[in-house]
């Protein structure tokens, strides 16, 4: 098994069908066989991707890669670097986490302004709940990388098409945050997450 320990926004390259392609293995080590993880001389990678086990004990495994691609799919929804944007020693794992603590109606407070309108909800409450699986701070809780594409898979699909009505596409796409405090969205048009959400999510069995 490989451990690429450098997944990054700027090691993803998307070719002519944006069709994503890992690159940059300089970093990379083979695990041994049968190893379930691998210890390291140095922490190697980019701040605010490395993984905390990693940071900590220099320990690496296939869920350090899977912490690194959590990051990368908040920076898809959020629209922010992973560092840098939230104040001293706070990363965007510990800021998504913080805004959101749990609240299924507070995930849109967090989406990029460049999606609001155009991209449906429950897509968007998909991805940002992958994301928190694969950023927890226990490596066990992660689900592997064969698992995130299982979830990918299941994403709910909406089909642009020029006659779907304003009213229609507004109710299902992201809306802005509440202007005010104590009022409720639903960043979702009914549909459900996948069922391993439930964890970090109790209020989506509401």
């Amino acid at each position: 098994m490989i451990v690429h320990r450098d997944v990054k926004s700027n090691n993803i390259l998307l070719g002519d069908n944006l069709e994503a392609r890992v690159a940059d293995f300089g970093l990379a080590k083979f695990l041994r066989c049968g190893a379930t993880s691998e210890s390291m001389s140095a922490v190697a990678g980019s701040y605010g991707y490395i993984a905390p086990e990693y940071a900590y004990t220099l320990r690496v495994d296939e869920k350090s890669d899977v912490y690194s691609y959590g990051v990368v799919l908040l920076e898809l929804i959020t629209g922010r670097r992973p560092v840098g944007d939230f104040g001293e020693g706070v990363d965007i794992v510990q800021w998504a986490k913080r805004a959101t603590a749990g609240r299924r109606e507070a995930v849109p407070g967090i989406v990029d302004r460049r999606l609001v309108g155009g991209a449906p909800a429950d897509e968007v409450a998909h991805l940002f709940f992958v994301s928190m699986l694969c950023v927890q701070d226990n490596s066990v809780e992660r689900p592997t990388m064969r698992e995130v594409v299982q979830m990918l898979a299941e994403l709910p699909r909406h089909e642009s098409s020029p006659s779907t009505s304003s009213s229609s596409s507004s109710s299902s796409a992201v809306e802005p945050p509440p202007p005010q405090a104590g009022e409720e969205s639903s960043p979702d048009d009914g549909k459900e997450p996948p069922a391993n959400c439930y964890k970090l999510f109790p209020d989506l069995l509401a």
